[in-house]
């Protein structure tokens, strides 16, 4: 392996070690049969294969596998995931317990006489903090578990309805689809799944298509062999796109820049044979009957760490000052930095967050960990006449799964308001 990989092969080595040593030592306390020889071979049967198989996934990277490396890693994430997040829990409440012990020692010793404190701890009345724990384990162990095996491929077909006195009169009612965030390098072998999605998306019979970006996770190979599905997305008046931070190639160490640049030369030939018109800092009109919107597209624009390649003004200089305009952006950072009160932009389109593929999303309520990163992170947003949507992504990347936050095929009807 080479250094990068193995540091990062040792890091989670050590990891695993370290919790599981800690959550072994535990479970001897709290369940003595845990020292059974045979409980002690079945427990650490379940770390060596996690180290095992993050060996061979190294392996399988360096060799040069791409697509199929970062696929299997997503997959195996959320097997570790599903293990460790419940370990990580009750570590850190059996941590708890140790450190509450250690104080109230000194308290119970002077109330209860002279008991030392290797007998406070092992038998004491704190034993049981630990324990209380152990039903969130199991819970979310399936609920994780879940995530992967339904959440991932639940696709839903959510409603939006966006109202502009700025709308021309033919295009009231007109149906747009979005989707966002494919990530075509965690769906290796899943075409099948994605036809459902696609047939949804033909199923609305939408007037236009719209893709925010994110169609890969780092390499145009990804692609290989999805053209021919994605080219049977179907719209009325076209299917546009845009590129996300993914699709830039910044995460993958390159030979050369002429590697760098030959894989996006491929990436917008994928964009082509996909049935896509790929807008970098463009705009086009969209006509129907004697009307006519504009339709903005942008290179990703995003808070640092990541590039700002975005250039609104070019995008948008075409556009007639009292135009309905639809900006695609795949970071929602943009909107508050360039586009609200600051255009005439109507509605803004983006994606991005993957609503972190974990979260509650109600009528009235939303939550997840990215909103505090993003406070602009799922779902519609308005500011006077000005509308934001975050799509939470077909795709995923990171863990395979969903938990709560389901793959969303987002059809916005456009209506003219007085």
């Amino acid at each position: 392996m080479n250094s990068r990989v193995r540091l990062i092969f040792l890091f989670f080595a050590a990891f695993i070690l370290v919790v599981d040593s800690i959550v072994f030592t535990g479970l001897l306390h709290d369940f003595p049969v845990s020292g059974h020889p045979a409980v002690i071979a079945a427990y650490w049967i379940v770390p060596a294969g996690f180290i095992g198989g993050l060996y061979l996934l190294g392996r399988r990277f360096l060799a040069g596998n791409r697509t199929r490396a970062f696929s299997g890693f997503f997959v195996f994430a959320g097997i570790f995931i599903a293990f460790y997040v419940p370990r990580i829990f009750y570590s850190a409440f059996l941590l708890l317990e140790y450190l509450l012990k250690i104080a109230a020692f000194p308290i119970y010793h002077l109330l209860s006489g002279p008991e030392t404190f290797g007998e406070f701890f092992l038998s004491g009345p704190l034993n049981f903090i630990s324990l209380l724990i152990l039903p969130v384990c199991v819970l979310s162990f399936f609920v994780i578990i879940d995530g992967m095996l339904r959440g991932r491929f639940r696709f839903l077909v959510r409603p939006v309805e966006i109202q502009s006195p700025d709308l021309p009169p033919d295009f009231d009612g007109f149906r747009i689809v979005q989707i966002s965030d494919l990530h075509l390098g965690s769906l290796h072998g899943q075409q099948h799944r994605i036809r459902k999605a696609i047939d949804l998306v033909n199923r609305e019979s939408p007037d236009l298509i719209l893709f925010t970006g994110d169609l890969v996770n780092n390499v145009a190979e990804e692609a290989d062999g999805w053209t021919g599905l994605l080219s049977e997305l179907k719209s009325r008046c076209g299917n546009y796109s845009i590129l996300g931070n993914h699709d830039y190639g910044e995460y993958y160490n390159w030979t050369s820049e002429e590697a760098r640049l030959e894989n996006m030369n491929r990436l917008y030939r994928v964009h082509r044979e996909s049935g896509f018109i790929l807008l970098r800092n463009q705009s086009v009109k969209i006509e129907s009957g004697t009307g006519g919107i504009y339709l903005a597209g942008v290179e990703n624009w995003g808070l640092p760490p990541f590039k700002q390649y975005g250039h609104i003004g070019k995008a948008m200089e075409n556009i007639p000052e009292n135009a309905f305009t639809i900006l695609l952006s795949h970071d929602p950072s943009h909107w508050d930095a360039e586009v609200l009160g600051k255009t005439r932009v109507q509605l803004t389109l983006s994606g991005h967050t993957h609503g972190m593929q974990f979260g509650i999303r109600t009528r009235r309520f939303r939550w997840s960990p990215i909103q505090w990163k993003y406070p602009r992170w799922i779902g519609l947003y308005q500011q006077g006449d000005q509308y934001l949507y975050v799509n939470p992504g077909l795709g995923y990347i990171g863990y395979a799964g969903r938990i709560w936050i389901p793959p969303e095929i987002t059809l916005i009807t456009l209506k003219r308001s007085t």
